[in-house]
């Protein structure tokens, strides 16, 4: 059992975790707010996240996400 920091149809907020130039290969912009729809199951620790455009983003870890504070939001 995965201990996954989200519950699914979440919110969260990508951050930046990758190390000095690499931050390119996130297709969403630092301290956007996604809708997390799960971790996958054959690959702990990655998840499935959904930005407001409706677009599908997955593989990505979720430690490269925190809990939008409430103004945020």
């Amino acid at each position: 059992m995965s201990d996954c920091p989200f519950q699914p149809m979440q919110l969260v907020k990508a951050v930046n975790n990758l190390p000095k130039g690499y931050q390119w290969q996130y297709p969403w912009k630092i301290g956007e707010i996604l809708l997390f729809m799960g971790e996958i199951k054959q690959m702990p620790g990655h998840c499935l996240v959904v930005n407001r455009a409706g677009k599908i983003y997955w593989g990505y870890h979720t430690d490269g996400f925190i809990e939008p504070s409430e103004d945020e939001v």
